[in-house]
């Protein structure tokens, strides 16, 4: 059955919340409106996971009206599933739905029929990539501050920041400037920082699962972003042009100062930042979005129409397989934890 004539099922986003949670987000139009309507909300979809992935998708696609599409707490027959990894552990499914299994920082799951990541280096035949959305209620740098002063980090501390936050504060104290870690309710708001720090760890490392949401925010926030070494600020971003790239601590430090005494570099990154961001504004990610379900999504979907009976055995083979790897992942780790106790 050839995927053009099938007639574009029920998009579902299956998350983690209650019946009466999901009834009370469906009077939001506007994603962006979460900080203001639900701030704890928007705060919870700013830190990723099946939030980001799956509510905030819901809320842009409901308001464009492009695609027949559902929020519920359950996968549902003839349509097509979208869920979060972690929690398709949980619900694992059944041979009659479909599952697009969103992977973000999480293990891909064989049983799915296909997978979207976040990364352009996890793409795959069985695997589209797709960027994060923008930051939901993003509030831009003041056009009012005209000098540089207070240097930001917008994000989870723990694994996602190299070294500690005292040192970072130490060393910007001693060039007279601020070190901000912003709380989670406060990733959103970022009026009063004027450059944005975002390095996993000091070495080489591309961290190649993990996507370039606090780039693209900076972009849209209109303040310098100083990155490490990660594939994903690579694979959509210029080092020197519309970003700077620091591998240590030092080297972050040496160039929020060259930013602070050279007003020129600071706006040259600011510009091309912008015209970098436009290509991943809401709208943008929409067309990747509909690129993927209308393409690869719709193709595979159809393959798994046509061959019940088959598609029937692929699936309980690879969810036996599949929990059989995460039990053997568990084990391990409680091994080695148990060992280095």
């Amino acid at each position: 059955m050839p995927y053009k004539e099938i007639s574009t099922p029920t998009i579902n986003f299956c998350v983690g919340l209650t019946t009466s949670e999901i009834s009370a987000f469906a009077n939001i139009r506007d994603s962006a409106d979460l900080a203001g309507a639900d701030p704890e909300l928007a705060s919870k979809i700013s830190r990723g996971g099946e939030m980001a992935w799956c509510l905030q998708s819901y809320l842009i696609f409901q308001k464009k009206g492009s695609l027949p599409v559902l929020c519920t707490n359950k996968l549902i027959e003839d349509g097509i599933n979208f869920i979060h990894s972690h929690r398709l552990l949980e619900l694992r499914g059944d041979s009659s739905r479909f599952i697009v299994c969103l992977r973000a920082d999480y293990p891909r799951r064989r049983w799915a029929h296909y997978h979207v990541v976040q990364n352009k280096n996890q793409q795959s035949d069985e695997a589209s990539f797709i960027p994060h959305w923008p930051q939901p209620g993003l509030i831009r740098r003041d056009p009012n501050r005209q000098s540089v002063r207070r240097v930001g980090y917008a994000g989870q501390l723990f694994g996602n920041l190299a070294g500690n936050v005292d040192d970072w504060k130490r060393e910007f104290e001693a060039c007279g400037l601020e070190f901000v870690p912003l709380p989670s309710s406060q990733w959103h708001d970022l009026r009063s920082i004027d450059v944005l720090i975002g390095i996993r760890s000091f070495d080489s490392n591309p961290h190649n699962s993990k996507p370039a949401s606090k780039l693209i925010n900076a972009w849209h926030a209109g303040i310098p972003f100083i990155g490490g070494y990660e594939s994903a600020f690579m694979q959509i971003g210029h080092p020197g042009k519309d970003y700077l790239l620091a591998g240590t601590l030092q080297e972050a430090v040496a160039a929020v100062v060259r930013l602070r005494d050279n007003p020129q570099l600071y706006s040259r990154i600011v510009e091309s930042g912008a015209r970098s961001g436009a290509l991943y504004t809401e709208r943008k990610i929409c067309e990747s979005w509909e690129s993927a379900i209308f393409g690869p999504v719709m193709h595979r979907y159809a393959q798994w129409k046509s061959l019940p009976n088959l598609e029937r055995v692929r699936f309980n083979t690879y969810l036996t397989l599949g929990l059989l790897e995460h039990m053997s992942k568990q084990a391990i780790k409680r091994m080695s934890k148990n060992f280095t106790l």
